[in-house]
């Protein structure tokens, strides 16, 4: 299978490729940096912008493509509300752009993905893909922009689509101002944590490694136009669990600090406090099976980093 994949050099593109690079399938991989894998024969790597789609079309002229895989996106909660402008047009203008680069390359196969974060603070527990949206944050606003986008294309019969709304994956070389990036790497360099607000805040932790699996699952699949969530069910954890979950299996007291939500990276009215997903839509379909538990994903990283 021919691939065009976008954000190949994040946590969960990489790891993608990492394990698809002796397979059967061809990349070609836009991305801003070149992703630090081994180079393989098929494999082919296009530093572009994707907010230039002339450029983009003349850099893949005359391929051909069986699927498009968007994972490229600007994230990260206090670096969207800091740049809330640039996070809202480089995510929908990106994803626009990938819509009609399909039309145009006849592309007829989208796997996007989504976030937890369009869900907001929904109060039914677990969360499944027919509750309502309502994000608090411009990333989770530009994800359901992009949903809808990809949907009004799909009615047009231009693409079939499936998203994927990942919740909270982690994994080694993940950006540090992500909770289990942040705390592994904080206790390695014996610092101060800091838990924003009462540490109540509930979680469902994904690995990465299954976070692949279910993407893998996804590219194998006839699945069309459907939305999965993708995560860990098992063991949802509020942010004080965590800690103590750390301390445990560091086997030492660790120093941690409450914060107010005015010092944080999300003000009250933007914290989501349960966030943690029902996936027995993908489970059921697909097969999809989370086996990492977060023990393991907590040694490894505390290991790795």
């Amino acid at each position: 299978m021919n691939i065009l994949l976008t954000g190949s050099s994040g946590l969960i593109g990489k790891n993608l490729l990492s394990v698809l690079s002796k397979s059967s399938h061809k990349f070609v991989c836009i991305d801003k940096k070149k992703t630090k894998i081994p180079n393989t024969q098929n494999i082919v790597y296009l530093e572009k912008d994707l907010l230039n789609e002339k450029k983009l079309l003349r850099s893949l002229k005359n391929q051909k493509f069986d699927l498009a895989i968007h994972f490229a996106a600007f994230l990260g909660v206090k670096k969207s509300e800091k740049f809330e402008l640039e996070c809202l047009n480089t995510n929908i203008q990106s994803t626009i752009n990938i819509l009609n680069i399909c039309k145009t390359l006849k592309i007829r196969r989208l796997i996007f993905s989504s976030s937890s974060e369009v869900y907001g603070n929904i109060y039914k527990r677990p969360i499944v893909e027919t509750d309502y949206l309502s994000p608090v944050s411009a990333y989770g606003v530009s994800k359901v922009c992009c949903e809808e986008y990809i949907k009004a294309y799909a009615k047009k019969k231009i693409i079939n689509f499936n998203i994927l709304r990942f919740f909270n994956v982690y994994g080694k070389d993940q950006r540090p101002e992500f909770v289990i990036s942040k705390f592994a790497n904080l206790i390695n360099k014996k610092k101060l944590i800091e838990i924003y607000g009462n540490g109540n805040q509930v979680r469902s932790y994904c690995n990465v490694k299954d976070a692949v699996i279910a993407v893998i699952k996804v590219i194998n699949s006839k699945s069309k136009n459907q939305i999965y969530n993708v995560g860990n069910d098992l063991e949802p954890i509020s942010l004080k669990k965590l800690f103590n979950k750390f301390q445990k299996i560091k086997g030492k007291k660790l120093k941690k600090k409450f914060i107010p939500f005015e010092r944080s990276d999300r003000t009250k009215t933007r914290e989501i406090f349960f966030r943690a997903p029902n996936i027995g839509k993908i489970k059921k379909l697909l097969r999809y099976k989370p086996k990492i538990k977060l023990n393991e994903g907590i040694k490894e990283m505390l290991k790795m980093n």
